[in-house]
């Protein structure tokens, strides 16, 4: 809050001298700048060379822009994400009875970005871990198939997870 009362004096006293540029003007170069290039830096760059700015100025208004941009661009997404929750609900349901056991890639499948996806799978998992458990126990307990191989062919864990508790148990043997 320190900062925008600074500016706004410090702008208002440059104003008042007649020795600065407006506000308006100020914001409409960096926005000019920011429309031209990919980064807060290149915009920072942008202004100094185009419109005469300081480099620490030019850096910390294109940086803020930058934030400001990027922070009303997740709002929109989130509130188009949360508009679209009930599709949604019902792609997690269908991604979740796939016989494949890869609900990450179904969810990806439906448009969903990676990281949302895995973060759905991962919870649904833990979610049922209770039966995961069981399931872990019988499949180490059949002696005949590797524990992995029996998680993937009997109870359709994908198969990263079920090389992981492979590796897992190969561990745990070799540090006895």
């Amino acid at each position: 809050m320190r900062c925008t009362k600074a500016m706004v004096v410090t702008t208002l006293a440059l104003n008042v001298l007649g020795c600065g540029k407006s506000a308006a003007k100020k914001l409409a170069e960096v926005r000019e700048c920011s429309a031209i290039t990919m980064d807060a830096k290149g915009a920072a760059q942008c202004l100094v060379l185009q419109h005469k700015w300081k480099e620490s100025e030019a850096l910390a208004a294109a940086t803020r822009y930058q934030q400001e941009q990027d922070s009303i661009a997740q709002a929109h997404a989130d509130s188009a994400w949360r508009a679209d929750a009930g599709r949604h609900r019902n792609e997690v349901a269908q991604c979740a009875k796939d016989p494949s056991g890869e609900v990450a890639r179904c969810l990806v499948g439906f448009g969903w970005a990676d990281v949302r996806a895995s973060a759905t799978a991962d919870s649904l998992w833990r979610r049922d871990a209770s039966k995961h458990r069981q399931e872990l126990a019988k499949c180490a307990r059949n002696r005949q198939i590797q524990v992995g191989s029996c998680l993937q062919l009997y109870y359709k864990w994908s198969p990263e997870r079920a090389l992981a508790v492979d590796d897992s148990i190969r561990r745990a043997q070799m540090r006895r």
